[in-house]
């Protein structure tokens, strides 16, 4: 009994040795060598199958509940960013530069179909249709009854038009009112070819070039400004109506079959592209090498372990799982 205690002490006071300091960084070294040596020899469709794979996204993104302690935790996150923004004078051209707005700008110029389309869409909008309506109504009825840069160039016209308003409104009050009526019906009936030629026009007018002028405008305007300049413009409770918005958003877009589907492809495409790879090769690809998987592991696993030293919890689970081992002989 004595020499078997003894032998259980000395194998706990090895596997704590193993866990503290350069004992621990070797013991990681020698582990993730071993893996990625067996990483290597193993195609990814040996390790786990795509139907495998499929129920396990699906379960972590369609089934895991979120629950009101994580949306209360999400919420106060993004107040402590929004705060922080609001506090920060970086210039937004300091965290996009130049180079990446013209990219950004570049792809956008790409996307012709996509500009005509959203064209389209607001132009044909009932917002649109109102605004157009109101620039139209008060551009005529100003060019008409007011002095306009037109009649200014033709003598005695300017003093003929006060005359003639003023003769319409002393003759008849309402005459104004029918003027209206009658302005408003005409562009009532002709709204929809403006609006059509308006189309035309922006999808004519915005071109490559026009594009690149506006960004040029947008960027000089907007690069020098610090980031509180932006995020002042955004309330506290906006911030919390967003939140609920996104976790609304997400908890329907997630149950919807659209989603499913998704997955389900990116998932078929991931094993028809990458199936028969190594994981190891894998991995390598997204820049996990043997090297950075022990550098990125070490300095948590060295915290965890000097914290569960301290607290007993490490040498209370060697203990036990080779106590079980140690009891089992007479």
């Amino acid at each position: 009994m004595t020499d078997r205690q003894a032998m259980l002490d000395a194998h706990v006071r090895f596997e704590l040795e193993r866990w503290t300091g350069e004992g621990l960084r070797a013991m990681l070294a020698e582990e993730v060598e071993a893996i990625f040596t067996w990483l290597g020899a193993t195609r990814l469709n040996e390790v786990v199958s795509s139907a495998q794979l499929l129920a396990w996204v699906r379960q972590a993104l369609t089934a895991a509940p979120i629950t009101p302690e994580t949306v209360a935790s999400l919420r106060e996150s993004v107040h402590v960013a929004h705060e922080f923004l609001q506090e920060d004078a970086t210039p937004l051209g300091a965290l996009l530069p130049r180079s990446l707005f013209d990219r950004i700008v570049a792809g956008a110029s790409g996307t012709e179909g996509l500009r005509h389309e959203i064209t389209h869409q607001v132009v044909n909008s009932t917002v649109y249709t109102m605004l157009i309506s109101n620039v139209l109504y008060h551009g005529i009825k100003g060019f008409v009854l007011t002095e306009n840069g037109f009649a200014q160039k033709i003598p005695g016209a300017s003093s003929l038009l006060r005359f003639g308003q003023h003769a319409l409104n002393a003759a008849s009050p309402q005459a104004e009112k029918q003027i209206d009526s009658q302005l408003i019906r005409f562009i009532h009936d002709n709204i929809q070819e403006t609006i059509r030629e308006s189309e035309r026009f922006l999808n004519g007018k915005l071109d490559e070039e026009e594009l690149r002028k506006v960004a040029d405008e947008v960027w000089a305007t907007n690069a020098p400004a610090p980031v509180s300049h932006f995020a002042g413009y955004v309330r506290g409770d906006a911030v919390d109506a967003s939140v609920a918005l996104i976790v609304d958003f997400w908890l329907h877009l997630r149950a919807t079959p659209f989603f499913a589907d998704l997955l389900e492809q990116i998932v078929h495409n991931l094993y028809l592209q990458h199936g028969k790879k190594s994981v190891a090769a894998l991995l390598k690809e997204v820049g996990i090498t043997q090297e950075a998987a022990v550098a990125a592991v070490y300095p948590l696993a060295a915290a965890w372990a000097e914290q569960a030293l301290e607290d007993g919890l490490l040498e209370e689970r060697i203990r036990r799982r080779l106590g079980a081992f140690y009891a089992s002989y007479p």
